[in-house]
């Protein structure tokens, strides 16, 4: 396997984790970010599940090799960036979950640039 698929592979494999995460449990996955269960309100959680169906759907298409799919990581998550940090910068959410939202999603930016990359 060329270390473009292996990338491939970690960046579907990362965002797959994070969205079943998501959809199976928005307020456990939020308080490992800072974020306590009794903040997280019905919209918030419905939010979160959104996010991971959007999720879950482009990380499959990419593990099973769908050139679109792929491509479609690294727009998304830097539109992802500017939502944590404007919700940081909103007050919306701390900081530590901004910033390790904002890691995570740097992981899989870091991954399909190296994907790219060949």
């Amino acid at each position: 396997m060329s270390r473009s698929e292996r990338a491939a592979r970690a960046m579907t494999g990362l965002g797959g984790a994070v969205s079943i995460a998501a959809a199976v449990s928005p307020r456990a996955l939020l308080a490992v970010f800072g974020i306590a269960p009794r903040e997280v309100t019905g919209a918030a959680a419905f939010g979160w599940r959104l996010f991971a169906v959007r999720t879950a759907y482009l990380s499959a298409a990419g593990w099973r090799g769908d050139a679109a799919a792929r491509t479609a990581f690294l727009p998304v998550q830097v539109l992802d960036q500017v939502v944590f940090w404007h919700a940081y910068s909103s007050r919306a959410i701390p900081l530590r979950a901004a910033a390790l939202a904002a890691g995570t999603s740097g992981a899989i930016v870091a991954l399909d640039l190296v994907r790219r990359a060949g």
